[in-house]
């Protein structure tokens, strides 16, 4: 069911929760009794926690979905729908820096594939989720900008072929309507989907495979048990004791104190999003005349896209603070979203709503074993792509499959001494990226 929760702006009322749960409103599955013994037990019914599942039913595993919530409450159905290989949180630069340049490339090599990986996957499906590779285009605020833009493109073409141009500010028109920008680059292989759709198409192929799923049964404590785990669960308060050989945590930006370790690991960030009412389509087409996504160089990442229907626009960035405030929200978002598209002042929003991601300490996405438990999480705010990918190699390296491989295998998965799972001062360091990017800095 969907919430039916509205705010006011002092002038339009706006609906808290995703503007994707009107075409893809969440399915309340059957109660279910608990299993007592299981073979897999995956925590986490987001696109990781799936397609692992997913890979591991169809090879004659039995596997239980443990979900705390609704089904699709968390960021498989909250996030923008904007699917790309995500290679501007470290740069070329940064990546070589960080793990080498042999590594690096290999990374990007893979990461270059992650789209392709989930156009095929949702063909071969047969899951429909408005799925369109229109490319992105992202905004220079700076001629420096500009110019960082052209040389990590650069790279890349070089390093690992990638289809990017940039677009000089006398051409940007041909782009975007917004004056704001000092040019920018467009990347042609990112893609759009509706990402209610994917998840609920994902859902019932993994349903049909034998999964069964759990929601609102929050995994409180496992613990390793001879060859395999006993995970208490509870369900309406009551607790259960269920067993399994091996367990799985697929729980990204709510990883919570059920693993204090993976914990430590991640930095739970929230992203939050606005939608328009319905524009008329002159203004999308002056404003995005592509229907590509769209992002820009601010430190404080923006991320913007036409609805897959093409009536809205979709505009996201970071909350206002660690907890849902959909009110305050909605309000910087709007304004964020005037500087971008000045015409759009006085147009009402129909949709607010937020959700968490997760960063980690070294930028990269994780997946591997953690004290006997595998795990994958750490997307840093890019995860549809990455998670979807993820889950389906982390299924087979609970296989025991080669096919597991990745690039991404023996990161170090690295933690802070003074950070126990708590990021009490990430809006002090939000509120500092925010003035420096109202300053020009």
């Amino acid at each position: 069911m969907n919430s039916s929760q509205l705010i006011s702006d002092g002038k339009n009322t706006i609906r808290d929760f995703p503007y994707w749960w009107e075409a893809a409103p969440r399915p309340m599955l059957e109660e279910r009794a608990l299993p007592t013994n299981i073979d897999v037990a995956i925590i986490g019914a987001g696109y990781s926690g799936l397609n692992a599942a997913l890979v591991l039913a169809r090879n004659g595993i039995k596997v239980a979905v443990f979900e705390a919530g609704q089904i699709g409450c968390g960021a498989s159905t909250l996030n923008g729908g904007m699917v790309g290989p995500s290679f501007h949180k470290l740069g070329v630069a940064g990546l070589k820096h960080k793990f080498g340049s042999d590594r690096a490339n290999a990374i990007l090599k893979e990461s270059l594939g992650f789209v392709d990986y989930l156009e095929g996957f949702l063909a071969e499906e047969k899951i429909e989720a408005d799925f369109a590779r229109v490319g992105r285009f992202r905004g220079a605020l700076k001629p420096s900008h500009f110019d960082s833009m052209a040389a990590e493109l650069d790279m890349l073409k070089q390093t690992i072929g990638v289809k990017g141009e940039m677009v000089h500010q006398k051409d940007q028109v041909l782009e975007t309507g917004s004056r704001l920008f000092c040019g920018g680059i467009v990347y042609h292989d990112d893609a759009g989907l509706h990402p209610g759709k994917y998840h609920d198409g994902l859902v019932q192929r993994v349903r049909e495979a034998g999964v069964k799923i759990f929601p609102e049964t929050r995994v409180v404590d496992f613990i390793k048990a001879g060859a395999g785990f006993v995970l208490t669960t509870n369900r309406g308060g009551v607790r259960q004791e269920v067993k399994a050989d091996q367990v799985a945590v697929c729980t990204n930006g709510y990883t919570g104190r059920t693993t204090p370790a993976l914990r430590r690991r991640v930095l739970p960030l929230r992203s939050a999003m606005i939608a328009t009412e319905q524009l008329p389509s002159e203004l999308i087409s002056r404003l995005m005349p592509k229907l590509r996504l769209y992002g820009d160089s601010r430190r404080l990442v923006a991320y913007y896209r036409p609805s897959p229907d093409g009536t809205r626009i979709l505009f996201g960035g970071r909350a206002s603070g660690l907890k849902d405030n959909p009110k305050v929200n909605a309000r910087e978002l709007k304004q964020s979203l005037v500087q971008v598209y000045p015409e759009l002042k006085t147009v009402g929003m129909s949709h607010v709503w937020s959700g968490l991601v997760a960063y980690t300490f070294d930028h990269a996405p994780h997946l591997g074993q953690f004290d006997g438990a595998y795990y994958a999480m750490g997307y840093c705010g890019s995860g549809v792509a990455r998670s979807s990918y993820f889950g389906r190699k982390l299924g087979f390296k609970m296989l025991g499959s080669p096919e597991g491989a990745t690039s991404f295998d023996d990161l170090d998965f690295v933690t802070h001494p003074l950070y126990f799972g708590d990021p009490w001062f990430m809006p002090w360091v939000l509120g500092w990226h925010r003035i420096a990017d109202r300053l020009g800095w």
